[in-house]
């Protein structure tokens, strides 16, 4: 038991020290993990939960795959946002999470920029218990260079955490 725990610590801290460096927006692939600043936030509660859940998840699939968790920005409209370069970060799927509490997620969705996100309900290497998923791939392919959402039709539930972005890449490798 005290090996897994080793391992998931391990595992854990190599993911999450570019979950809030945006220097690791362009990854270089020999430079990866780089020291983290003493300065930078740690990453939410819902992004680690997730984080864990997620790799637990794909740790012994075929397919390779690599999985980037980062909380959001307050953006000026109460909106939340992201800064993205689609040009430098190579993805296959983008997810917006959104971890609510409260009983009822219908009728939740998400705002950005004019358009309406309903939440994605196809399996996903996303384990359920991260929060509601919101596929947001062909919006982002538009963007330039930050995303920003706000959430909608909330009522009776409350935001667990601030929304995270989620990159999902397929390896061939």
């Amino acid at each position: 038991m005290a090996g897994v725990c080793v391992r998931w610590a391990a595992l854990l801290s190599v993911f999450s020290l570019c979950v809030q460096d945006s220097s690791c927006e362009c990854w270089d692939r020999d430079q990866v993990v780089s020291e983290m600043s003493k300065d930078a936030d740690l990453p939410s509660e819902c992004v680690l939960s997730c984080t864990a859940l997620t790799y637990g998840q794909i740790l012994d699939r075929p397919q390779k795959l690599t999985v980037r968790f980062r909380d959001s920005q307050p953006g000026e409209a109460g909106d939340f946002c992201w800064s993205v370069d689609p040009g430098c970060s190579p993805w296959d799927e983008v997810f917006v999470l959104l971890s609510l509490r409260g009983a009822d997620p219908a009728g939740v969705g998400l705002l950005t920029g004019g358009s309406h996100v309903e939440p994605h309900h196809a399996p996903s290497v996303l384990p359920n218990a991260c929060g509601l998923r919101f596929l947001i791939t062909p919006l982002l392919r538009l963007r330039q260079h930050q995303l920003c959402v706000t959430p909608h039709g909330i009522m009776g539930n409350s935001l667990q955490c601030p929304p995270f972005l989620v990159t999902v890449r397929k390896r061939s490798e």
